[in-house]
């Protein structure tokens, strides 16, 4: 199974830093965002990554690539801690690069994978978000366990539903889900936390949808709602701490807690 991490966007929630990095590579303690994720989803099994970005991204693929200079520097200088880390980077995952060539935001970045994807299912994941290291290991094995499609969801406080997608289940499958809706529309307080075990079949559903004319995007939403029609998706809903980093209130929180 192949792993794709989105990280396309432009982090307009944290500009100005945002102008000049992206938003992937904003620091926690010592090492970017997306190093915390590609780490643990190698560290779940899943080597071979696609990792969709746009033009101004370069920085997230200098910093997975190898750089000669500054390791022979040092091995010259015998810093060699710090040489094995680096290293070590390089050695994380198999990353692919993708380019998304028009802003149509998330379910349309999932098209710039399509002819890359073979297998029946993917592990999705975005690049500004760190989980517990532990949730892709368990969403997998709940994939596992079924042979289905899996979300991972997280129970919060009604008052702060507006803010995510929210869903509703039945039986053990999530049968509605909602993007933003006030309290009282809410089907539940149970959000999507952006990981998911998805079956091909959806980008396949995508490809076939309009653009959205309130939004002027293509709607993830709509397609999960196409595939719901045909195929059971699965709930995982995990307690696990998350770090939404596209925000500047919760990357600090991630800085002080994670290195605490």
């Amino acid at each position: 199974m192949k792993a794709v991490i989105a990280a396309a966007g432009y982090g307009t929630r944290m500009l100005p830093i945002t102008k000049a990095i992206s938003k992937e590579m904003l620091p926690v303690w010592t090492k970017p965002v997306i190093h915390y994720i590609v780490e643990d989803i190698s560290n779940a099994g899943l080597k071979d990554i696609l990792m969709i970005v746009s033009d101004g991204k370069e920085d997230i693929q200098k910093y997975f690539t190898k750089n000669f200079e500054l390791e022979y520097q040092l091995e010259k200088k015998w810093k060699l801690e710090k040489l094995n880390e680096l290293k070590n980077i390089q050695n994380l995952a198999n990353i692919a690069y993708v380019y998304q060539k028009q802003q149509l935001w998330f379910a349309h970045a999932l098209l710039s994978v399509k002819n890359l994807i073979s297998e029946d299912y993917f592990l999705l994941s975005v690049g500004d978000t760190i989980f517990s290291k532990w949730l892709f290991e368990e969403i997998l094995q709940v994939h596992k366990q079924t042979n289905k499609p899996v979300i991972a969801l997280k129970e919060i406080p009604y008052e702060q539903v507006s803010q995510y997608w929210v869903v509703k289940i039945k039986d053990n499958k999530i049968v509605w889900l909602v993007e933003k809706p006030s309290v009282d529309e809410a089907p539940s307080n149970l959000i999507i936390v952006w990981v998911y075990i998805l079956p091909r079949k959806i980008l396949e559903i995508i490809e076939k949808l309009p653009i959205n004319s309130k939004t002027g995007e293509i709607m993830l939403t709509e397609a999960f709602e196409e595939l719901i029609k045909t195929q059971d998706i699965i709930p995982y809903i995990t307690k696990t701490k998350i770090y939404d980093t596209w925000n500047p209130e919760s990357w600090l929180k991630a800085n002080l807690e994670l290195n605490s």
